[in-house]
């Protein structure tokens, strides 16, 4: 019987619209595909969430891969809180499931910075009765210490918990650890995927 309920943030809670901020901006196609490359498509972008460097040091690192674009680069990282959107479905998706009975609980790769933005604009946040975030534990998914973190924490039965996640590593790694998974592509499949494992909507 599920009795835990693991949820993601970035495309499960809360759209991760980076490159339609970009293309708000106002950059041409070479820019804002120079400026994907040297930020969320390069392995720099990843140190973001962790968290172990300041955000000045990931600006420049970033800035590095493409000195051409460093102006672009300093103004996205900055704002970059803006890429992401709550989902209209969240908080009734939440408030549904704990009325059931469910613990709920965050596990999401999010750079402190634009968490603190994240806690103070998305109302589904509050609503959780926990979680880890990878700034926190100096860990991103899919690495081993950031589930753990998350089962320490909260002393969960990953045999009585399901995990969703956009993305397969994430879902792998965290089936190592006992944790139902289902990935999530849409939202009436990933309620369709949770009524299948006699989760009460």
């Amino acid at each position: 019987m599920i009795k835990t309920i693991v949820l993601d943030i970035g495309q499960v809670l809360a759209h991760f619209n980076w490159k339609g901020y970009m293309e708000s901006c106002g950059y041409n196609e070479e820019t804002l595909d120079r400026l994907s490359k040297a930020t969320v498509l390069s392995n720099v972008w990843g140190e973001f969430d962790r968290g172990a460097l300041s955000d000045e040091e990931i600006t420049r690192l970033c800035c590095e891969l493409d000195t051409g674009i460093s102006e672009e680069i300093k103004y996205f990282i900055k704002t970059s809180y803006n890429t992401v959107q709550e989902f209209p479905y969240s908080v009734d998706f939440i408030k549904n499931l704990k009325k059931n009975g469910y613990k709920v609980y965050l596990l999401s790769n999010y750079g402190k910075t634009n968490f603190e933005y994240a806690k103070k604009n998305f109302k589904f946040i509050p609503l959780a009765d926990g979680g880890v975030i990878s700034y926190e534990v100096k860990s991103i998914k899919p690495e081993p210490k950031i589930y753990k973190a998350l089962i320490d924490k909260y002393d969960i039965n990953t045999e009585e918990a399901v995990f969703l996640d956009d993305c397969i590593p994430n879902l792998e790694a965290a089936k190592t650890f006992g944790f139902h998974t289902i990935h999530v592509t849409e939202f009436e499949k990933a309620l369709e995927d949770l009524r299948k494992l006699d989760v009460k909507i």
